[in-house]
């Protein structure tokens, strides 16, 4: 979510971090639930130039429906060749249903403790900050105040010491020739980092 977007948290909440913590997750998860009602491209325009995109609009509830039937499947095959596992269809599905979970609550954290707990290395205009706790959870979203800060680049771990797995994997993307033009941290950017005046 963090990677180029402002959030639900931004619309629903600007500047409201202590709010943030007690009604972030909730309004974010009222927000991505909200693709029952459509919306349609009129606010993103742009984006109906990706076919992939307009499909996935469209039908919103294929990929859903495609995970759960794999995951059964997976399961179902996995008892059929080595009972022995003890595993089942109906097993995978909810832990595939608690890693989506979790993987939602983490997202959701940075839009909520990410605004309370953690440095501030730039001064933005919100309560933005780099938690790195929480970018081993999302594996690099928690260098949030960096990503306030210069927005552009693909890379929210400015620093070697700063892991950003997320990152990494687009690297490995880059290099397979799936995705292009990464946009870097410029050097300028990296050195004004702690230079900037308090107000």
């Amino acid at each position: 979510m963090s990677r180029g977007s402002t959030g639900a948290f931004r619309l629903l909440a600007p500047g409201a971090a202590f709010y943030g913590v007690f009604f972030g997750i909730p309004l974010l998860i009222l927000f991505v639930l909200s693709f029952w009602v459509q919306q349609g491209f009129e606010r993103v325009p742009d984006l109906t130039r990706y076919p992939e995109l307009c499909f996935l609009d469209r039908f919103d509830m294929l990929v859903p429906a495609l995970l759960f039937l794999s995951l059964f499947g997976l399961g179902a095959l996995l008892n059929a060749m080595n009972p022995s596992l003890g595993t089942s269809g109906f097993q995978m599905v909810v832990w595939g249903l608690i890693s989506t979970i979790v993987l939602g609550h983490a997202t959701f954290t940075i839009n909520s403790l990410s605004h309370l707990f953690g440095s501030r290395p730039y001064e933005t205009t919100d309560t933005s900050r780099n938690n790195p706790w929480l970018a081993i959870l999302t594996l690099g979203e928690g260098w949030h105040n960096n990503h306030h800060y210069y927005q552009p680049s693909a890379r929210n771990g400015f620093l070697w010491w700063e892991y950003d797995l997320t990152y990494y994997g687009l690297v490995v993307l880059k290099t397979l020739g799936l995705v292009w033009d990464l946009n870097p941290v410029p050097a300028t950017i990296v050195q004004r980092r702690w230079k900037m005046p308090k107000r």
